[in-house]
């Protein structure tokens, strides 16, 4: 096995025992006796931690050296998805929800952190503040959760405290990134449209609510129009880069870049569940994908005057057909 795999598995059990990159690091130079910046480094492996100093840390946070120098032996890619016949134990999986968080913290604390990110669903950190398309979003995942006869309608669904809190703070921390890049799939609002349609036709969100959303939509899109005018949400040091891409977008996926903390991808194929994966040869695999997708796609921010007005001036019919 290349030691690489194994070195990684090492880092990712460290990071599962301390999530917060600040605490891990205080953590590590109070049991190693190094320099802040020499864990810094060893974490960000310039260098690599000694044998004495893994022996050291898997006694401290009991990790076991058995089970990450198995045969078998590979990157953790956690997936946390875990589907209920039980409305009533139903919510998203917060674990991995936090754990995200907590990592785009991390991220945003440096002052050269950027994130790409490919979305195929309105962007995630964009719709907090939005009730009723985040209410609808989670509605979405309910109804392919729990069973078919089960299914609440639209407007009986109830938005946890704890779930809107998480992405709140998630788009605090995403503006806080030094640079943005967000490539939208072309169809986006469409097949919002469409979906929010379909439910209506199976009496599953009442016509009055269909007008919530669509005019709660309008207000979305020109709050997207201003942060692609701007280039920035609230700070004009944090850029923001929109990109419409020319092709479809299968799967929502992040790739976050840090020079002070872990570098990792994020992979949304449930909405709100996820897979993050912190494996450097993923890491690259995934980026090179996204500067193949921004070839096909057309940048609306601060540039792009006419492609970005008539991107919108679309999106905008589109929404009116509700």
């Amino acid at each position: 096995m290349k030691y690489e795999i194994l070195y990684h598995d090492f880092l990712i059990q460290l990071r599962k025992r301390i999530r917060q990159n600040s605490k891990l690091v205080v953590r590590l130079v109070d049991i190693l006796s190094l320099e802040r910046m020499s864990v810094y480094r060893r974490l960000r492996q310039e260098v690599p931690f000694t044998f004495e100093e893994i022996a050291t840390i898997a006694k401290e946070f009991n990790i076991s050296l058995d089970s990450i120098l198995r045969v078998d032996a590979r990157p953790t890619f956690p997936l946390h998805f875990q589907p209920q016949d039980d409305e009533n134990l139903i919510e998203v999986d917060y674990l991995i929800l936090e754990e995200y968080l907590q990592s785009i913290k991390d991220v945003a604390s440096d002052s050269d952190s950027e994130i790409s990110s490919t979305v195929n669903l309105l962007p995630q950190p964009f719709y907090a503040g939005f009730k009723y398309i985040f209410q609808f979003y989670y509605f979405k995942w309910l109804y392919y959760t729990i069973l078919t006869i089960k299914t609440k309608s639209y407007h009986e669904i109830i938005l946890p405290d704890r779930l809107i809190q998480i992405v709140d703070d998630i788009f605090v921390s995403f503006i806080n990134i030094k640079t943005n890049y967000i490539i939208l799939d072309n169809r986006i609002f469409q097949n919002f449209v469409n979906d929010v349609v379909y439910f209506n036709n199976i009496r599953l969100i009442r016509d009055e609510d269909i007008l919530l959303i669509k005019n709660e939509l309008f207000r979305f899109l020109d709050y997207m129009e201003t942060i692609a005018v701007n280039g920035y949400i609230d700070t004009p040091s944090n850029k923001v880069l929109i990109y419409i891409s020319e092709t479809s977008i299968d799967t929502s996926y992040s790739c976050v870049y840090s020079k002070s903390s872990f570098n990792f991808i994020s992979i949304w194929p449930f909405i709100f569940s996820g897979i993050l994966s912190y494996d450097e040869d993923m890491l690259n695999m995934m980026k090179r994908r996204i500067c193949s997708i921004i070839k096909t796609s057309n940048l609306i921010s601060v540039t792009g005057e006419k492609q970005r007005t008539d991107y919108f001036e679309t999106q905008r019919k589109i929404v009116e057909q509700l």
